[in-house]
């Protein structure tokens, strides 16, 4: 608030001045929850965040993560929004395949330290282009990235009469998580995969998070091995995909 309250408005102030007056001290506490659907099933690390001023920062942030959805090509809201796509594309060429696949552990396997530089020469590059939303108010780019930092860097949880802070991986259960982890990987799209890829394979690309959906135009083995090859091309992020169908 020091360093980058004039990017601030007035209301956003308040808000933070206030959420830190109300939640100083507070920490999120470390839980585990059944990922019953899984096969073997799997525990999935989590924290209660609510009521923490550092979720409060977090969701300031993820307010105007969220304004950047335009610049994503492959962002989808939900899979209602994936279904009017695959309606609007009309007769497919007879060759063309179906294919799936998910991040293996997305938010864990999310280099922290590579995510922030990513995002930060993103943000700027931005900026410098006008690309950021100004209207009603300007993008806060200094202060997302140091929100952004602050957040992802330091997120400390109790778990029993522990007290822990996360080394790597997207913050647990802070509320800019997704948008973080959208924004991070659509880089690698925006300025790799599409480019290299959309006018030879790809009919059809869309991503919701960790999970992707593409139609390719034609069953070519060693172009879809390449856009497999060049997906885990990016920090330590790696995907799973699953076999093509018609």
């Amino acid at each position: 608030l020091t360093r980058h309250g004039h990017e601030l408005s007035e209301a956003e102030g308040t808000y933070l001045r206030r959420a830190k007056k109300m939640n100083p001290c507070k920490l999120p506490c470390f839980r585990m929850s059944l990922k019953a659907h899984k096969s073997p099933w799997k525990m999935r690390p989590i924290e209660c965040c609510a009521g923490t001023f550092m979720n409060n920062l977090s969701c300031w942030l993820d307010y105007w993560f969220q304004k950047l959805k335009h610049l994503i090509p492959s962002y989808i809201k939900d899979s209602s929004a994936l279904i009017q796509q695959l309606h609007s594309l009309g007769n497919l060429p007879p060759n063309a395949r179906l294919g799936t696949g998910d991040a293996i552990s997305m938010y864990t396997n999310i280099d922290t330290d590579h995510a922030i530089a990513v995002i930060t020469t993103w943000l700027c590059h931005l900026a410098n282009q006008h690309l950021l939303p100004s209207n009603p108010i300007k993008f806060p780019t200094n202060a997302v990235i140091a929100a952004m930092t602050l957040v992802i860097k330091n997120n400390i949880f109790e778990f029993g009469d522990l007290y822990k802070l996360q080394n790597s991986g997207t913050a647990i259960g802070t509320s800019s998580a997704c948008m973080w982890a959208e924004n991070y990987f659509a880089i690698h799209e925006n300025n790799t995969l599409l480019p290299r890829f959309q006018p030879s394979l790809l009919l059809f690309y869309q991503r919701f998070i960790d999970a992707f959906y593409i139609w390719l135009k034609h069953n070519n083995d060693n172009q879809h091995h390449q856009f497999c090859k060049t997906m885990d091309e990016f920090g330590s992020l790696r995907w799973e995909m699953d076999p093509l169908a018609t």
